[in-house]
């Protein structure tokens, strides 16, 4: 009798044991069914923000606003300069509508303008992005282009050489920093915006180019073929 019941005791612990090994490896596949969906899912959701932030919606002003903000663009393929474009607009959207550029065909010329209009400082990290973009060689990627604009009381980098004054920004071949641009003002003082240090400036003995106005007016493109960002 007392062999019987050591055998079902030992039966009973076996039975037991099988039970939480059971139990065991079911959590374990639980886990690791969790986990491959996390990443399953965080792959995908980043996938859509990197490519054109496709679940990121941008809801344009109803009104555009006037302004003289206007960029020339030339030596580039049109393909190229798109993906520039949307790249900038994807990185700097996300937080609002900072950057609504518009793209204009003339002749040999691209031109952008900002119907909704720009706030300076962001426009000018957007000539330094169409400058030195991601993703490009300089072989295959190296536009020539100048921006035009009318600066104002409450602009990034302003002094009293600077506020109210037109404009004309570039950064030259012979730059090497790739985080700032150059401004010669109509009266010809020069500076070089830095991006790194902050809102700093620096005050040029004389200017890399001298100011040449805008050659394209807002009414040469008004009925051009046109791309919205």
């Amino acid at each position: 009798l007392s062999s019987l019941f050591r055998a079902d005791a030992l039966a009973a612990t076996s039975l037991y044991a099988r039970g939480n090994m059971q139990i065991k490896i079911l959590i374990f596949i639980a886990i690791i069914a969790m986990v491959g969906l996390f990443f399953f899912w965080n792959s995908k959701n980043n996938k859509s923000v990197g490519n054109k932030l496709s679940s990121f919606t941008i809801q344009k002003p109803q009104q555009e606003k006037i302004n003289d903000k206007i960029i020339i663009v030339e030596n580039v393929k049109l393909d190229y300069l798109k993906k520039d474009i949307q790249d900038f607009c994807n990185h700097y959207n996300q937080g609002g509508n900072r950057a609504l550029p518009r793209l204009s065909f003339i002749k040999n010329k691209y031109i952008i303008t900002f119907p909704y209009d720009i706030e300076f400082q962001y426009f000018c990290y957007f000539i330094n992005y169409l400058k030195y973009p991601k993703g490009f060689s300089k072989s295959e990627y190296n536009p020539n282009l100048r921006a035009w604009c009318t600066t104002k009381g409450g602009d990034a980098w302003m002094t009293k050489e600077l506020i109210n004054k037109k404009v004309m920004i570039y950064i030259p071949d012979s730059d090497d920093e790739y985080d700032n641009v150059y401004l010669t003002t109509s009266d010809n003082i020069g500076f070089k915006m830095g991006f790194a240090v902050g809102y700093s400036h620096i005050k040029l003995d004389a200017p890399i180019f001298e100011y040449k106005p805008n050659p394209v007016s807002l009414q040469d493109i008004k009925n051009l073929d046109k791309i919205d960002f």
